[in-house]
């Protein structure tokens, strides 16, 4: 009996075995790689993460070990994404309730789940789906996916606090103190004094705003991706990237904004200036000017920070949630 099982049950699960274990562990190491690319693409350029001042073993220590947290849970982010896109809650997808870039990805579990009747599918069909790339080619496309997925993401974040660094130049540009840039290892530039100033302002309260922390809402959003765009798919849709324009435009908008009391400032200042030169001809208007236009500068400054502040807390969430929703649409 014992010889008999060994033949025709034992020795042929023994057989198979490896192979089977080999390419489950194939599927598993190629999964992993594209979470790493996808994390990869925020830390590249997203705030205090993607800046060279944070240090890059530390980084990638980081990349490393999300990535061995997340990718055991992609079957469980696609399965959170099934009834985030189920809008009637009927606990069936149909074809209309999934977004543009998902409907191949929809169509060919229909027809692998046997659907082609109903044209819907149940959280049972709707699974993650993992096969290796035909060619090194398709590797390569979707590891390029991945990261402008994560890209985009950090970039959006960034551009918002870049707001506060035009308006610390445009400041130190009036104030007359252009003239004290140092170099800024955190952008590999010369920057002005008074938009670092502001710039490191903006980061602190982007790691410490309630009610969640800035760098961990933006890391929870690009884990969020997953839901929407399993590992292989992740693209970057027209809708992002004019949401991407629209906030560099904004940035802008809320650099003068910030910078806008003091420019009034500097604008009476000259004129009184002026109107002093004019009537009192033996005052070195220069000599009298600079330290004065400095001096209210720095106290016009300190009333600025608040609306840096304001800026980050309210800007930040709001880019981070448009840009989740720009991906899915």
């Amino acid at each position: 009996m014992s010889a008999l099982l060994d033949q025709y049950v034992m020795n042929p699960l023994l057989q198979l075995a490896p192979g089977q274990i080999l390419q489950w562990a194939m599927l598993q190491f190629y999964a992993f790689t594209l979470v790493v690319v996808r994390i990869s693409g925020l830390m590249i350029i997203g705030p205090v993460f993607g800046q060279p001042i944070f240090p890059a073993n530390i980084r990638i220590l980081l990349i490393l070990s999300l990535s061995m947290l997340i990718t055991p849970t992609l079957h469980d982010q696609v399965t959170v994404g099934f009834y985030e896109m189920d809008i009637n809650q009927d606990h069936r997808l149909s074809r209309d309730e999934v977004p543009v870039h998902l409907q191949d990805r929809f169509d060919s579990l229909v027809v692998n789940a046997g659907r082609q009747g109903t044209q819907e599918l149940s959280v049972n069909d709707y699974k993650f789906v993992s096969t290796m790339p035909t060619s090194l080619l398709d590797y390569a496309w979707s590891i390029l996916g991945e990261l402008s997925l994560g890209f985009s993401l950090g970039l959006g974040v960034y551009i918002i606090l870049l707001s506060l660094q035009m308006a610390g130049q445009m400041i130190d540009q009036q104030a007359g103190m252009a003239l004290g840039e140092v170099f800024n290892p955190g952008f590999d530039m010369n920057a002005s004094l008074s938009g670092q100033y502001l710039y490191f302002i903006g980061i602190s309260i982007f790691l410490i705003m309630e009610p969640v922390n800035g760098h961990l809402l933006m890391l929870s959003s690009l884990i969020d991706t997953f839901q929407v765009f399993p590992v292989g798919e992740g693209i970057v849709s027209t809708n992002t990237l004019d949401l991407l324009q629209t906030l560099m435009h904004q940035s802008l908008v809320l650099s003068i904004k910030v910078a806008a009391p003091l420019l009034a400032i500097s604008a009476l200042i000259s004129l009184s200036m002026g109107y002093l030169g004019h009537t009192v001809p033996q005052i070195n208007v220069l000599v009298i000017g600079f330290p004065v236009r400095a001096m209210i500068s720095l106290v016009v400054l300190i009333f600025t920070l608040s609306g840096a502040a304001d800026i980050v807390v309210e800007s930040i969430p709001t880019a981070i949630d448009q840009l989740s929703r720009s991906a899915v649409m």
